[in-house]
């Protein structure tokens, strides 16, 4: 069996990709408990305790106030779809942004020093792969991969052919790149420049209000005016707060909110799905 960790930057980032890949990957979400996933993430048919259920164990609840220890630190891992038909598991992993590489590093060793020390079939998973989905800012395309092959690159091996949408095959595990922009012509901005016409789409009239009440109502001091995803962020979620009240985005663009029609209309949900099922699978 073969897994590719896909690192997100936030929650509604691991729902896009994974009903990107129900849409277009034929995948399927996983919700079997944490200890039948497949070994080394879960106990499957390994002896031990699986990967995810030790580390949510050395996450020390007395260590932490209540509102902390009640929701682990990133990397978490927050989502499971699987293949099939090619024997592919995908593990959704909230990074919780691009900038904190030390914490994604540990689990990447982790993951490593797990299946390396181990006798070959040992565990279900036999052959793994890892993919940055990353928005690409202000900064843009090509200042997003710089950093990135600068901080991972010690881990992983070479870097520097890395690029948007592809994948390294001769790095230590293969290695992929998804970067979230406006265009091939604009290459600057970030998800919420694909999710909003999605929105605006699925209840032009919602929507169509929602940006009314944030563009009249905000003032220069507000995070909502300081960058245009947050700005989009704010009308999306208000868009959805007729059926989801009180949720946040992550849940308005979920499978039971944001119609399925949307993704399969999707060039970048059909983009990423493509993606990932481009894996070059090499032995780990």
């Amino acid at each position: 069996m073969k897994a590719v960790l896909v690192f997100c930057e936030g929650r509604h980032d691991v729902v896009f990709a994974q009903r990107s890949l129900g849409t277009h990957g034929d995948c399927a979400w996983v919700d079997r408990p944490v200890g039948e996933l497949p070994s080394p993430f879960g106990r499957g048919r390994a002896a031990a305790k699986g990967l995810i259920a030790r580390r949510l164990e050395r996450h020390a609840l007395e260590d932490h106030p209540l509102r902390a220890a009640l929701h682990p630190p990133p990397p978490s891992f927050e989502s499971v779809v699987e293949n099939s038909a090619t024997e592919t598991t995908f593990v959704l992993v909230r990074a919780h942004g691009q900038d904190q590489p030390d914490a994604v590093l540990r689990l990447l060793q982790d993951l490593r020093d797990t299946i390396t020390e181990q006798p070959a079939g040992t565990f279900d998973v036999s052959r793994y792969a890892i993919a940055f989905l990353f928005d690409a800012d202000e900064e843009g395309v090509a200042s997003t991969l710089a950093a990135l092959r600068g901080r991972y690159g010690t881990h992983f091996g070479d870097l520097s052919n890395l690029e948007h949408d592809k994948w390294l095959g001769d790095t230590t595990v293969p290695v992929g790149c998804f970067v979230f922009h406006r265009s091939a012509q604009d290459p600057k901005g970030t998800i919420e420049d694909h999710l909003a016409p999605m929105v605006e789409r699925a209840w032009p009239e919602r929507y169509a209000g929602a940006e009314r009440f944030v563009d009249d109502n905000r003032q220069g001091g507000d995070k909502v005016s300081g960058k245009e995803a947050e700005r989009l962020k704010a009308i999306i979620t208000v868009s959805g707060q007729f059926d989801h009240p009180g949720d946040p985005m992550s849940i308005v663009i979920g499978r039971k909110s944001l119609p399925g029609e949307q993704f399969e209309a999707s060039p970048l949900s059909a983009e990423l799905a493509g993606f990932l099922a481009r894996t070059p699978w090499n032995e780990a």
